[in-house]
């Protein structure tokens, strides 16, 4: 046996012997170390190039040219019109620029020389798509999609990006508070189902997404939730009756109550706003602010008793907030719907500095809005508002 490969058989053993310390960073890249080119590549969590199909025989591509809505809905979200559309904002900005520079940023394309990309328009983002209605390892879309994983990562990180710019200022995706006559409109639809409440427009709840544990002691404390017990992202949503999200703020530390989120958010003052305009009210849980805000009502509480109250108005009030907790209950339908539509909400983020965790979160609300609006399947705007199924459906195929 040679002297190289009998001292890597030593460090081995003597790793083995390590029960309580070899998941330590610090014996896993000694470890590492040890091993020869070959036994690294055998590590690899990637497929290579030539065990993939052509980018032209994919099985995504399949999945497109066969025209199936309930095949396109499964693996992306959304049907053929409304990719179609999504399509004709990203093609113009994909074909005109390019993932691959130094600074990883995108990049104005020069010129037309050289050879050709395979990789078209409609396969980086229905990458992109994809990877939301996914979790774990991305080999499973190198197969898919015919990329190598070095290709893989760097059109996804360029796709998010496109989609997040093309469809933050649209009228069908953006996050932005409705106007006075749609917030009248949400009125009526929840008081034709809640007749007591006919001056709520919307309910609001926060949402905590999984990270991993940042390197120090201390930025860990400012995610770690001792609730939850694991280190999260804190964002807070306002849910429309048709399924939307006007008002959002995302991506702040897990330690943040979801009040500060809403004050750090401006999420108070633009409700306030709406309050003052139309007299709109939002419908929230016990984790939000009561004091001094008209624009608000709790669900399940009374405030009313022992402050001198009539009989007449005690019940009215407790029969108000018992519909309110009803009520609320979409704002769950809408977490549930945002989780269950963007699995990849589930696994747990890296935690990073350069705000991709940021864009991934933000792109995934602007198609959860997109999606709400075009493709109709949502559980709010099924219970409260019906009818704009149909309309919306007729909007699109039309365009």
């Amino acid at each position: 046996m040679a002297i190289e490969e009998w001292e890597r058989e030593r460090e081995r053993e003597e790793w083995e012997k390590r029960p309580y310390k070899r998941h330590h960073s610090r014996y896993q890249k000694r470890f590492y170390r040890s091993l020869s080119a070959a036994e690294r590549q055998l590590r690899q969590q990637r497929i290579p190039r030539d065990s993939l199909l052509n980018v032209h025989e994919t099985s995504w591509r399949k999945l497109y040219y066969s025209y199936n809505n309930q095949a396109l809905i499964t693996a992306t979200g959304l049907d053929h019109p409304t990719f179609e559309y999504l399509l004709g904002k990203f093609q113009p900005i994909f074909d005109s620029t390019t993932p691959f520079g130094s600074d990883n940023e995108r990049y104005i394309k020069t010129t037309t020389r050289g050879r050709r990309r395979k990789v078209l328009a409609m396969d980086c983002l229905g990458l992109v798509l994809v990877w939301t209605r996914t979790q774990g390892s991305l080999f499973s879309l190198q197969m898919d999609f015919g990329l190598s994983m070095t290709n893989l990562t760097e059109y996804l990180r360029f796709g998010r990006r496109i989609v997040v710019e093309v469809l933050k200022n649209d009228k069908y995706a953006k996050i932005a508070i409705p106007s006075p006559e749609k917030v009248d409109e949400y009125k009526q639809a929840i008081s034709a189902k809640y007749p007591i409440l006919n001056d709520v427009w919307a309910t609001m709840d926060g949402l905590k997404t999984p990270i991993q544990q940042a390197g120090s002691t201390k930025k860990q404390s400012y995610f770690y939730n001792g609730w939850k017990h694991g280190h999260f992202v804190v964002s807070v949503f306002v849910f429309c009756p048709d399924g939307t999200i006007p008002i959002a703020f995302m991506n702040c530390p897990g330690a943040t109550h979801d009040s500060t989120v809403s004050e750090w958010g401006d999420i108070y003052n633009k409700l306030e706003r709406v309050f003052e305009e139309t007299g709109g009210i939002c419908c929230v849980d016990s984790a939000f602010r009561m004091r001094n805000c008209p624009y608000i009502i709790k669900s399940s509480q009374n405030n009313l008793i022992g402050n001198g109250a009539t009989l007449e108005e005690v019940r009215h009030d407790i029969a108000r907030k018992r519909a309110a907790t009803s009520m609320r209950q979409a704002a769950e339908w809408g977490m549930r719907g945002i989780q269950s539509s963007f699995p990849r909400l589930y696994d747990r983020m890296r935690f990073e500095i350069k705000g991709e965790r940021r864009i991934a979160i933000k792109m995934m609300i602007l198609l959860y809005n997109l999606r709400a609006r075009l493709v109709g399947i949502n559980q709010i705007k099924n219970v409260y508002m019906p009818a704009l199924r149909t309309e919306a459906r007729g909007c699109i195929h039309n365009y």
